[in-house]
């Protein structure tokens, strides 16, 4: 399905990104993904722009209104001169702004992949990109854009969309909140279809404490910098003697480090109460406006297990199972088990910190049930 623009800017857009991915082919993959790597990226496509006989007409109205730029250095100066586009090019604002940029010209029908974290869903957006569709990420900051589609963002995405993937969909995957999305898309009178994964929010907060354990013992910068108490040795020889003992010593060893983890800001931050993250929002405050969201959207589906609910997944995405299954990288649940004396012990353990979630995951099941009913 080729490229439609909406407007002359759309065009203007268009055509600016893929001059500028040409131009910065040879050298994306020599340049780290740094703030300063932007900053050389920008000042090279400055010069490239400024030579060439190429005219692109986008105003400030078109960065506010359509891109949803906030950026005031970019905007208050904005003239559409060649240093202008540059830095538009680089923007993580405008890497944001590429799936509304599909939405808007292409005539592409729109699934979303909505999954909280540690419940499968990175593995089925990985199952739909093997099956060459695109799947946007949101990009909101810098960092999440360089991860996900480097310096050029918007520019990478565009090539990728058109040359390897079916422009007949786009699919919007990621960890977001989910009343905000479809009110996002709502405004543009866009019709989706898809799922929203969850996982009971026991088995999400033991695959993230496995998760940090693992990642502290590999002396992961980023996790150890959190956890500077914790000695990823120590993380190892406790793992060790917990799987091959019950010592005493061993076991409470355990439930003092799991405790270390899950009082740690960054982990409340990125695991605390994990659905109500997602969930919730100044709409949607309790359950019974959430079933009324997903009644208003009949066309996308909770889904509460990802293996069990499989075929629902590739039903409503239109697409090829089968899907891989949980990564085996993390150590069994059952030594959280053994350590905490059972299953029920580590769930009281943990209970403060997912209580609304545990309302929101009933309710979600509920929902699950009675659609299967129906």
């Amino acid at each position: 399905m080729p490229f439609c623009a909406k407007t002359i800017q759309d065009d203007s857009l268009y055509r600016c990104a893929k001059f500028c991915f040409e131009i910065a082919r040879p050298v994306l993959e020599f340049l780290p993904k740094t703030r300063e790597s932007q900053a050389i990226l920008a000042n090279l496509l400055s010069e490239r722009i400024a030579k060439s006989e190429e005219s692109f007409s986008i105003d400030a109205n078109f960065l506010v209104d359509r891109i949803g730029c906030t950026d005031a250095n970019l905007i208050g100066q904005w003239k559409g001169a060649p240093t202008d586009l540059a830095w538009l090019m680089v923007h993580e604002q405008l890497s944001n702004y590429f799936c509304q940029f599909v939405i808007d010209n292409w005539n592409a029908e729109v699934f979303l992949i909505h999954h909280v974290p540690r419940s499968g869903g990175t593995s089925v957006c990985e199952v739909v990109r093997k099956q060459s569709f695109f799947v946007a990420y949101p990009q909101t900051n810098f960092r999440i854009m360089v991860q996900s589609s480097g310096l050029l963002g918007f520019g990478l995405q565009l090539v990728e969309f058109e040359e390897l993937a079916h422009p007949d969909r786009i699919y919007v995957g990621g960890h977001f909140n989910l009343p905000e999305m479809l009110a996002k898309l709502g405004r543009g009178n866009v019709q989706c279809r898809g799922i929203s994964l969850s996982r009971s929010p026991v088995a999400s907060m033991s695959s993230a404490i496995r998760y940090v354990w693992i990642m502290v013992e590999q002396s992961d910068l980023n996790w150890t910098r959190t956890y500077p108490s914790l000695d990823p040795m120590q993380l190892s020889a406790v793992r060790d003697a917990t799987t091959l003992s019950e010592d005493p010593a061993s076991l409470t060893a355990m439930r003092d480090i799991v405790g270390t983890i899950t009082r740690a800001p960054e982990f409340q931050e990125n695991f605390g109460d994990l659905l109500s993250k997602y969930y919730y929002n100044q709409d949607v405050g309790d359950v019974f406006a959430l079933q009324r969201l997903f009644a208003d959207h009949p066309d996308l589906a909770p889904c509460v297990d990802a293996v069990r609910d499989e075929d629902l997944i590739c039903w409503q995405l239109r697409i090829n199972g089968p899907m891989p299954r949980l990564s085996n990288a993390l150590f069994p649940h059952r030594y959280l088990e053994r350590a905490f004396g059972s299953d029920e012990a580590f769930h009281a353990a943990i209970a403060s910190a997912a209580l609304r979630s545990s309302e929101i995951y009933g309710a979600l099941c509920v929902m699950r049930a009675l659609s299967a009913r129906g």
